[in-house]
This record gives C-alpha cells, structure tokens and sequence, in this order.
C-alpha cells in the first residue's frame, strides 16, 4: 500500500477524529464553566453572548494564515491528519517544523523520497508530543491560576490586581508585534500601522455604534491586511 494511499485512508479519518471529539467536548466544558463563573462576576448572559461573538468575529483574521498553511499539511501530511493538528492546535508552521524535525531523526525529509511510513509515524510522534506539554500545563496550572488571581485580590486592591493583568496582556500583544515589525519590510508596518489607525477610529469616532465595538479587532486586523497586501 502506498503511504500517500495510506496517510489518507479511511482508518486515519476514524482515529484523528477522536481527538476532534476532545476538542468538541473540552470546548464544551470550558463554555459551560465560563458560563458558570460569569455568575459569580457579575456578568449576564447576554454579556458572554457578546463576548462570544466578538471573539468568534475577532477570530477571522488570524485565521487566514492557518487556512494556507492547511494546504501545505495536506501535500505532506494527508487530509485526515492535517484535520485533526489543525482543529487540536492550528499553528501551522509549528507542526510543519515538529513534523520536519521529527523525521529528519530517522534521517528522513517532508516531500522528499525518503519520507517513509516510518517517517511519517515519526512525525505523528513528534507534533503529539509537542503538542502535550501545552495540554498538560493547562490542565495542572489553569484552576492554581484562578487560586492565585483571588489571594492576590484579597491581599492586595483589586483595581490594581486589574490593571496588571490588562498591563500584562498589553505586554503580550506588544511582544507578539514587535516580532513581526523588527527586522521585517515596509509591509508588515504598514500591516500594524493601518491595523492600529483603524482600531482607534472605530473605538472613539464610531463609539455611537455599539455593534461595531464587537468585531473591532477582527475588522481592523482585516483592513491592515488588505492595505498590505495592496500595496506591497
């Protein structure tokens, strides 16, 4: 049996779809708790509904990035696995350079005509494993954080408890841009630049327009992807 016939095989389909099962079901769960707490912070139903769907909107922006690499997981991958990493992690490039790692131990490469059955169970082995250190620090430390977050406000004022988190937060997405600005072309600056001109113009002169403050920063992302690509 060929590997390109077996990487696609109805086998491959039935068990990369128990890990979508998990996803589903973990996905389930965490809303249902969200929901749960949201009571306990004072926050209404039609509130989370909100912020579900702003970050459902929000979520179609960083989306197209991962919808391309899908393609090349495809070629190399197989459909049924491309599906399952996808849906369990969705960071394209990681997976595409575990898998590549992953073979090139048993001296094998993506596309290449080295690239055995072997190689590829090495690579399974290789995203899986990557992926379970993740797993595995949300499932211990995420309750330790909640814990944590209340003795901090019991212990100290909360509003300043409040404004650390938003600073740390801050300081995530600066990290995450700063990395695609320095070192990099016009492009990608122009990219943040647009993006951050249209955010600030549907928060203050579109402010009447509560519908628009949802989707905000999924819009804005879109825009400054756009002009980017426009001019580029």
């Amino acid at each position: 049996m060929e590997l390109k016939a077996i990487i696609n095989s109805p086998g491959l389909w039935i068990a990369s779809s128990f890990m979508i099962i998990v996803v589903v079901a973990q996905s389930i769960i965490f809303i249902r708790a969200a929901f749960k707490e949201a009571k306990n912070v004072g926050l209404t139903r039609e509130q989370c509904v909100r912020g579900m769907r702003s970050a459902m909107i929000t979520a179609i922006g960083p989306s197209f990035s991962p919808v391309i690499i899908l393609v090349g997981l495809l070629a190399v991958l197989g459909a049924p696995t491309a599906w399952m990493r996808m849906n369990d992690i969705g960071a394209g490039r990681t997976e595409l350079a575990m898998a590549n790692a992953a073979a090139s131990v048993i001296g094998a490469e993506l596309q290449a005509g080295n690239f055995t059955i072997e190689a590829f169970g090495a690579a399974l082995w290789g995203m899986a494993l990557n992926n379970l250190g993740w797993m595995v620090v949300a499932l211990v430390l995420t309750h330790r954080m909640a814990k944590a977050v209340n003795l901090l406000n019991k212990k100290y004022d909360p509003k300043w408890i409040k404004l650390m988190m938003a600073g740390a937060t801050i300081g995530l997405f600066a990290y995450l841009l700063s990395g695609q600005l320095v070192g990099k072309g016009s492009p990608n600056i122009t990219a943040a630049v647009v993006s951050a001109g249209t955010m600030l113009f549907i928060s203050k002169a579109l402010k009447k327009y509560p519908k628009l403050q949802e989707p905000a920063l999924g819009i804005s992302m879109l825009v400054g992807m756009f002009v980017a690509t426009a001019i580029a």
